[in-house]
C-alpha cells in the first residue's frame, strides 16, 4: 500500500476541447492507486464536469490551472481560473452526478478567481 504524498500540476488554455488532457492526466494518476476502472471513469467525469464549469464563459486568454494531489490512497483535484469571478450555476444533473462520483466537491470563488475542488477515495473492502 502506498502512503506517499505527491502532486502534479497542469496549466491549460480555458478551451473545452482541451479538457481531454485533464481527463487523461487524472486517469493516469489514478491508475497508480487502488482505484477500480469504474473509479477511474468517475474521476474523469468529475474533472470534466468541474473543469467545464470553471471555464464556462471565459475568454480565449483565460487559463485553467489544475493540481492533482495524491495523499496516501486519496486523490484531490483542485482547479483555478484567475479573474473568472463567480461560476455560473451548475445544471442539477451535473450536481447529482458529482455527488455520486466524488467523495466531496465544491466550486466557487476565491477573491476574483473561480475555483473548484473534489476528492476521490478508493473503495473500502470488508474483512
Amino acid at each position: 500500500m502506498r502512503t506517499d504524498h505527491r502532486h502534479a500540476e497542469l496549466r491549460l488554455p480555458a478551451d473545452p476541447r482541451l479538457l481531454r488532457v485533464a481527463r487523461v492526466a487524472v486517469a493516469s494518476l489514478a491508475a497508480e492507486l487502488p482505484f477500480t476502472l469504474q473509479d477511474i471513469e468517475d474521476l474523469r467525469i468529475a474533472v470534466d464536469e468541474l473543469a467545464a464549469a470553471a471555464i464556462d464563459g471565459c475568454g480565449p486568454d483565460s487559463t485553467l490551472d489544475l493540481r492533482f494531489e495524491v495523499d496516501g490512497q486519496e486523490l484531490v483535484v483542485t482547479g483555478r481560473v484567475e479573474g473568472a469571478g463567480e461560476p455560473p450555476p451548475m445544471h442539477p444533473v451535473a450536481i447529482d452526478l458529482l455527488g455520486l462520483v466524488a467523495a466531496g466537491h465544491e466550486i466557487g470563488i476565491d477573491g476574483d478567481d473561480r475555483v473548484f475542488r473534489f476528492t476521490k477515495r478508493p473503495p473500502t473492502t470488508g474483512s
